[in-house]
Protein backbone atom coordinates (compact mmCIF):
# COMPACT_ATOMS: atom_id res chain seq x y z
CA UNK A 1 0.00 0.00 0.00
CA UNK A 2 1.44 3.26 -0.92
CA UNK A 3 2.05 6.07 1.68
CA UNK A 4 0.37 8.75 2.15
CA UNK A 5 3.98 10.92 1.22
CA UNK A 6 3.43 9.26 -2.77
CA UNK A 7 1.16 12.31 -3.77
CA UNK A 8 3.14 14.15 -2.05
CA UNK A 9 4.66 17.14 -4.49
CA UNK A 10 7.74 17.75 -1.55
CA UNK A 11 8.75 13.88 -2.06
CA UNK A 12 9.28 14.49 -5.37
CA UNK A 13 13.21 15.54 -6.54
CA UNK A 14 12.70 17.45 -9.80
CA UNK A 15 13.10 20.47 -9.82
CA UNK A 16 13.47 23.75 -12.22
CA UNK A 17 16.50 24.85 -13.26
CA UNK A 18 15.60 28.02 -11.51
CA UNK A 19 15.93 26.27 -8.12
CA UNK A 20 11.87 25.53 -7.55
CA UNK A 21 10.13 22.68 -7.09
CA UNK A 22 8.12 21.65 -10.87
CA UNK A 23 5.23 19.39 -8.45
CA UNK A 24 4.66 21.94 -6.32
CA UNK A 25 3.60 24.66 -9.43
CA UNK A 26 2.08 21.26 -11.84
CA UNK A 27 -0.47 19.60 -8.91
CA UNK A 28 -2.28 22.61 -8.00
CA UNK A 29 -3.06 23.07 -11.82
CA UNK A 30 -3.82 19.96 -12.66
CA UNK A 31 -6.16 19.31 -9.72
CA UNK A 32 -7.77 22.78 -10.63
CA UNK A 33 -8.38 21.57 -14.11
CA UNK A 34 -9.55 17.98 -12.80
CA UNK A 35 -12.57 19.73 -10.85
CA UNK A 36 -13.16 22.10 -14.26
CA UNK A 37 -13.38 18.90 -16.03
CA UNK A 38 -15.86 17.30 -13.80
CA UNK A 39 -17.94 20.25 -13.60
CA UNK A 40 -18.13 20.63 -17.35
CA UNK A 41 -18.90 16.70 -17.50
CA UNK A 42 -21.73 17.29 -15.28
CA UNK A 43 -22.92 20.57 -16.42
CA UNK A 44 -23.14 18.37 -19.99
CA UNK A 45 -25.42 15.78 -18.16
CA UNK A 46 -27.74 18.24 -17.12
CA UNK A 47 -27.68 20.27 -20.41
CA UNK A 48 -30.70 18.60 -21.76
CA UNK A 49 -32.64 18.66 -18.80
CA UNK A 50 -32.46 22.26 -18.27
CA UNK A 51 -33.50 22.74 -21.86
CA UNK A 52 -36.55 20.85 -21.42
CA UNK A 53 -37.58 22.80 -17.82
CA UNK A 54 -36.86 26.04 -20.26
CA UNK A 55 -39.23 24.09 -22.91
CA UNK A 56 -41.38 23.64 -20.36
CA UNK A 57 -41.88 26.83 -18.76
CA UNK A 58 -42.61 28.52 -21.94
CA UNK A 59 -45.00 26.06 -23.15
CA UNK A 60 -46.75 26.78 -19.47
CA UNK A 61 -46.27 31.02 -20.24
CA UNK A 62 -47.93 30.15 -23.57
CA UNK A 63 -50.75 28.04 -21.87
CA UNK A 64 -51.38 30.69 -18.81
CA UNK A 65 -51.97 33.18 -21.39
CA UNK A 66 -54.39 31.01 -23.33
CA UNK A 67 -56.47 30.51 -20.34
CA UNK A 68 -56.39 33.81 -19.75
CA UNK A 69 -58.08 34.80 -23.18
CA UNK A 70 -60.24 32.03 -22.69
CA UNK A 71 -61.46 33.52 -18.68
CA UNK A 72 -61.63 37.50 -20.56
CA UNK A 73 -63.80 35.59 -23.69
CA UNK A 74 -65.84 33.73 -21.02
CA UNK A 75 -66.63 36.50 -19.00
CA UNK A 76 -67.35 39.01 -22.00
CA UNK A 77 -69.87 35.93 -23.10
CA UNK A 78 -71.55 35.77 -19.67
CA UNK A 79 -71.61 39.23 -19.83
CA UNK A 80 -73.35 39.12 -23.02
CA UNK A 81 -76.05 36.30 -22.13
CA UNK A 82 -76.91 38.49 -19.12
CA UNK A 83 -77.38 41.46 -21.37
CA UNK A 84 -79.90 39.29 -23.90
CA UNK A 85 -81.53 37.64 -20.73
CA UNK A 86 -82.38 41.57 -19.07
CA UNK A 87 -82.25 43.85 -21.87
CA UNK A 88 -84.80 44.27 -24.70
CA UNK A 89 -82.80 46.82 -26.55
CA UNK A 90 -80.25 44.85 -26.51
CA UNK A 91 -81.94 42.13 -28.35
CA UNK A 92 -83.10 44.47 -30.63
CA UNK A 93 -79.93 45.93 -31.26
CA UNK A 94 -78.52 42.46 -32.16
CA UNK A 95 -81.26 41.44 -34.82
CA UNK A 96 -81.28 44.89 -36.44
CA UNK A 97 -77.36 44.72 -36.58
CA UNK A 98 -76.47 40.96 -37.13
CA UNK A 99 -79.37 39.03 -38.14
CA UNK A 100 -81.01 41.83 -40.19
CA UNK A 101 -83.89 42.05 -39.07
CA UNK A 102 -86.85 45.03 -39.01
CA UNK A 103 -89.63 46.07 -37.83
CA UNK A 104 -92.54 45.45 -40.17
CA UNK A 105 -93.03 48.42 -42.71
CA UNK A 106 -89.20 49.22 -42.01
CA UNK A 107 -86.98 49.36 -45.00
CA UNK A 108 -83.37 48.34 -44.06
CA UNK A 109 -80.62 49.91 -46.07
CA UNK A 110 -77.07 48.56 -45.76
CA UNK A 111 -73.47 49.87 -46.49
CA UNK A 112 -70.59 47.90 -47.54
CA UNK A 113 -67.92 47.46 -44.36
CA UNK A 114 -65.39 48.94 -46.55
CA UNK A 115 -67.31 52.07 -47.23
CA UNK A 116 -65.14 54.94 -45.64
CA UNK A 117 -66.62 58.55 -46.13
CA UNK A 118 -64.13 60.71 -48.36
CA UNK A 119 -61.66 62.97 -46.11
CA UNK A 120 -62.66 66.45 -45.79
CA UNK A 121 -59.99 69.10 -46.55
CA UNK A 122 -60.21 72.50 -47.49
CA UNK A 123 -60.31 71.42 -51.60
CA UNK A 124 -63.42 69.41 -50.45
CA UNK A 125 -64.84 72.34 -48.74
CA UNK A 126 -63.90 74.58 -51.15
CA UNK A 127 -66.12 73.19 -53.71
CA UNK A 128 -69.32 73.76 -51.73
CA UNK A 129 -71.16 76.29 -52.61
CA UNK A 130 -72.10 79.25 -49.88
CA UNK A 131 -75.87 79.19 -48.73
CA UNK A 132 -75.23 82.36 -46.68
CA UNK A 133 -75.74 80.37 -43.32
CA UNK A 134 -72.46 81.74 -41.79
Amino acid sequence: MPSPRFLDPSSIPLKRQSGGNIWATLVPIIQISIVIGLLAVVGLFFLPVIQTENSYKTELAGLESQISDREEEQARLNLEIKSMINDPVYVEHIARDQLNMGKPGETIVRFDDRYQPAPLNSQSTAALPDDGSN
